[in-house]
């Protein structure tokens, strides 16, 4: 069954109002927290550091939150939070280094790393690692609802497993791959659609 969620805008109004709703930041989490993961990963950081910050950003964000201006006009949310993401990380990385005594190395390269990414190329790797979140999303959404025949022949195919193969594996004909291939992709693009309108919404 497919999980009701809330509208990116209506989270945040109501974390801006009440940033103690346990249950809307649980929401807020749950739905955006391995966005902005894979956002910090893409800086290739140490895996401890990368753990961190998630942490870091999310207590920002949970401080912040009611302080935040999304301007729905000028840019995507996918956007304005990996730039959110990004500042965050960056204030985090300066402070580390500035207070260090024994000056790691890590902090320094981290942060010297990070400065060499302009705010066009983070708007480009937000779009890259949005399709593939939502597709995942997506995807664990969708797959209760399809037969086991149906679920097991569009895994394969992703893993660009001929049909005949893959006919051969599970044991149907060469048209029903094709057939069970079509249903699956068709839920996939209907569930994308759905998500991306709800979680980034203009």
């Amino acid at each position: 069954m497919k999980k009701d969620y809330s509208t990116r805008l209506t989270l945040i109004q109501r974390l801006q109002v009440d940033r103690d709703d346990e249950q809307t930041w649980e929401d807020f989490v749950e739905t955006y927290k391995n966005y902005i993961f894979v956002i910090i990963r893409n800086f290739n950081l140490k895996q401890e550091l990368n753990e961190d910050l998630l942490q870091n950003v999310l207590l920002k964000l949970w401080k912040d939150l009611p302080k935040f201006e999304y301007r729905p006009n000028q840019c995507r949310f996918r956007t304005w939070l990996s730039l959110v993401t990004c500042n965050i990380v960056k204030d985090y990385l300066r402070s580390k280094a500035s207070n260090n005594a024994k000056k790691e190395v890590q902090y320094e390269e981290a942060l010297e790393s990070m400065s060499r990414v302009s705010e066009p190329e983070i708007e480009k790797l937000a779009e890259k690692e949005w399709k593939v979140f939502i597709a995942e999303k997506a995807y664990e959404n969708i797959k209760a609802d399809l037969s086991e025949k149906v679920r097991s022949v569009f895994e394969l195919s992703m893993q660009d497993i001929p049909d005949q193969e893959i006919e051969q594996r599970i044991g149907i004909a060469s048209s029903s791959v094709r057939v069970y291939k079509k249903r699956a992709r068709n839920a996939l693009i209907k569930e994308i659609t759905r998500l991306n309108k709800e979680l980034d919404c203009h």
